[in-house]
């Protein structure tokens, strides 16, 4: 097997995290492989970089992993397919681009609840500005059709709240936020991690690798780690870090690549954590037609949409840790180009069953180790899962038959069958996959420590959304890009 020369740092995934972490230490003067699954996104690919077409990247093979979960019995036995983008950008090739710090609650938990020294929200506050700043995140634009969700919003009791993410808490009628930018010569445009930080940066001593497929990494006792992975061709290369390797590749791929090389419950090395704690919320919603062709929504989801809670409206406590559980989008017939004449426009009103307490799992397929793991999101396994999932339809039902809003756009929304039944006939995956290599204080409940290092193995740690331990309150990318700045600050802090 040839083997290519020693890097300081390699870095496995170039998605929302690992972008940083690899752009952060080359920019330190260290010198760095990054390794990508994917293959370079071309600057004219308009599906990627047009808000309004993303959706149209979902089926598209030259970026799509392809990952399906196993049987979901609480969901009619159906077989959901775990949409996962590859390329340097990573999911935020074909993500909604709507930007979600997460809570102050969630990560203020972390730290108090769960051990985590050092990320309460305060200390990963100014990881979140830069972030921001870095990736020019706007704030969506009053138009008409978004001024009227507020306003139906406000109707059923839901306040209007200025900014989700630097605000109290993320409760009320809302102006989402976008990691897209507005240009002079095309107007918004999508933003990812690896634009920002690597694309057109000066960074010499960076090395990046697209195509690329890894297959494990070489433990050896007090020495370096290798990674061994195969190109296009089915060539298989090692390359070793002087310091550390980093897995950045997503909470699916990252618990795969450990259990593949001996990480994991009973294996060479037993970590019995890798792999569980497996979360994904769920979506439910129904579209409501209309004949009448809906407005253009150009940031591709509608601009307004609603952070609500099961537990009541206003919750008891907006400021507790998991109380904002419920996130409204609608998304319409004109986000991925016009609608025929012959066909009615719909709006798709869907929410985000969140902080559900179901848990699932990532593991080998034992007839092709590595080929596409085993993942089983386990939904609604856990008593009380569905009545939030209840909540999450009641609330589609409150938008889509508000009267106002149902005379303004002409709109019919759909009957549906029982509650119940329709969320096990339609519910389904909203990628907002975390926790497989979660956080923690030790072995025994976690696979990294608090400083992102696997428990009792030197120079691996996991930089991605695997290592969060619990859910957050929306979108994920938010959170795979602070746990990659604060990943990058702890990585160079210890170099």
């Amino acid at each position: 097997m040839p083997q290519n020369a020693d890097y300081d740092y390699v870095v496995i995934g170039a998605g929302a995290a690992g972008s940083i972490v690899a752009a952060e230490a080359a920019r330190a003067g260290h010198s760095v492989l990054l390794l990508e699954v994917g293959l370079p996104v071309s600057p004219d690919n308009q599906d990627v970089w047009n808000p309004t077409r993303w959706n149209n990247l979902l089926s598209d093979p030259a970026f799509e992993m392809g990952y399906v979960s196993t049987r979901q019995a609480h969901l009619n036995n159906q077989q959901k397919n775990l949409l996962q983008s590859r390329g340097p950008g990573g999911c935020q090739i074909h993500n909604a681009m709507v930007y979600v710090r997460g809570g102050r609650p969630t990560y203020d938990h972390w730290e108090t609840k769960l051990g985590c020294t050092g990320w309460g929200y305060e200390a990963l506050l100014p990881h979140f500005k830069a972030i921001e700043s870095k990736l020019r995140v706007v704030t969506a634009k009053p138009d008409p059709f978004s001024d009227s969700i507020i306003e139906a919003a406000g109707r059923l009791g839901y306040p209007a709240n200025p900014d989700y993410n630097g605000g109290p808490n993320e409760y009320g009628a809302v102006r989402f936020q976008f990691t897209m930018e507005e240009t002079e010569k095309v107007g918004l445009r999508r933003t990812t991690t690896f634009e920002k930080y690597i694309g057109g940066a000066d960074l010499p001593t960076l090395t990046v690798k697209t195509g690329v497929s890894v297959m494990r990494l070489v433990l050896q006792r007090d020495m370096e780690t290798g990674v061994e992975y195969s190109d296009a061709t089915g060539t298989q290369t090692t390359v070793y870090a002087r310091r550390e390797v980093v897995l950045s590749a997503g909470a699916i791929a990252t618990p795969t690549i450990l259990l593949r090389s001996g990480v994991g419950d009973g294996l060479a090395h037993h970590l019995p954590e890798v792999g569980r704690n497996f979360y994904d919320d769920l979506g439910i919603g129904f579209p409501a037609f209309t004949l009448t062709e809906l407005p253009p929504t150009p940031y591709g989801f509608a601009g307004a949409g609603i952070f609500a809670s099961d537990r009541g409206n206003p919750p008891p406590d907006p400021a507790a840790f998991g109380a904002m559980n419920l996130e409204m989008q609608i998304a319409t017939s004109t986000m991925a180009g016009p609608s025929h004449a012959w066909q009615p426009s719909f709006a798709m009103i869907g929410v985000s069953a969140m902080h559900l307490e179901s848990r699932g799992t990532v593991s080998l397929d034992p007839a092709n180790p590595y080929g596409h793991p085993l993942v089983d999101p386990a939904w609604l396994t856990a008593p009380g899962d569905m009545d939030r999932c209840r909540a999450a339809l009641r609330l589609c039902n409150q938008v889509a038959w508000d009267a106002e809003l149902m005379k303004k756009w002409s709109w019919i929304p759909l009957p549906i069958l029982s509650p119940d039944e329709w969320i096990a006939l339609t519910g389904t995956t909203v990628q907002h996959y975390v926790g497989s290599c979660r956080m923690g204080t030790g072995p025994e409940n976690s696979v990294v420590g608090p400083d992102l290092r696997v428990h009792g193995l030197k120079g691996i740690r996991v930089i991605d959304a695997s290592a969060a331990p619990t859910p957050v309150s929306g979108n994920t990318a938010g959170v795979s890009m602070v746990i990659g700045a604060k990943g990058a600050e702890m990585l160079l802090s210890a170099s």
